[in-house]
Parts: C-alpha cells; structure tokens; sequence
C-alpha cells in the first residue's frame, strides 16, 4: 500500500484551512468537533477524530493516529454529541491546555488515555495562529508520521 506522508506544516495548512468561503475572509475557525482518545490501533497510544459541523451535522470526519495521516470515514458520533457542539459554548482554550498537561502525565505514567471532546469555533484570527494555538494541545503527543508511532 502506498502511503503519501505529508510534511506537518503542509497538512496543518490543507487539512484546516478547507473552511467555507466566508470563514477564510473573516479569519474565524470552521466549527469543529474534535474527539481523543484511546487507539484502537495496538500500534497507537492515542487517536483523534475531527470533525466539521454544519449546523447538526457533521459534513466531514477524519481519523488521525499521527499528524500527517488523516482518514476520511463516516461519523458514529451520537447525535445528542453533535448537537451539544453545534449548539452550545466552545470549548475554553484553558480546557484545551488542561487537557494538553494531564495527557502528558497519562503518558508519562504509561496511564490509558481518556475520552474527551472538545468543540472549536469562532475562533478569531484562525490561520494568523488561531488554529495553532487551538488544535496542536490536542494533537501534542501524537508521532509526526506513521514511522515515528508511540
């Protein structure tokens, strides 16, 4: 199986800047629904799901067991998940950064990672740092590429 790695800033750079039209012009982040967790891979510590909302819906879902692998495949979010994200507060970036100390000291104590959602949206100044200072708390811990897994 051939397998494209990307460089991390080139994914980073495609894979969240595909935000709608008027998103990109105000520089606000697309409303997204990211899941961590345990891997379901034996080769993988750790996985996170993204996922893109429009309204209740989830357009588009992502697997990612690295930083430069993403799998595209269909939702099994519970709806009340979805709905909760769409219509409800974000998810404080002091949570986020919560979140970003505790994984570290589950790994560090070889501890099974948790289940935790996060729900990213109207973020200002997105791709001037925005989704930089959002996303990689979350993906901190994860191998760059398949080779390097943890």
């Amino acid at each position: 199986m051939f397998k494209v790695i990307l460089s991390s800033a080139s994914l980073a750079l495609a894979f969240f800047s595909t935000t709608p039209a008027m998103a990109q012009y105000a520089d606000v982040s697309p409303v997204l629904l990211i899941e961590s967790g345990p891997s379901d891979n034996p080769e993988y510590r750790r996985m996170v799901f993204v996922k893109y909302l429009s309204g209740d819906r989830v357009s588009v879902n992502y697997r990612a067991y690295n930083r430069t692998e993403f799998k595209q495949l269909p939702n099994t979010t519970p709806q009340d998940v979805i709905s909760a994200c769409a219509n409800g507060a974000a998810t404080p970036l002091s949570e986020i950064l919560a979140f970003q100390r505790q994984e570290a000291r589950l790994k560090s104590r070889s501890q099974t990672p948790e289940v935790v959602r996060f729900c990213v949206k109207n973020v200002q100044n997105w791709e001037g740092g925005g989704r930089t200072r959002y996303v990689d708390p979350i993906f901190e811990g994860l191998p760059y590429a398949a080779t390097l897994n943890n």
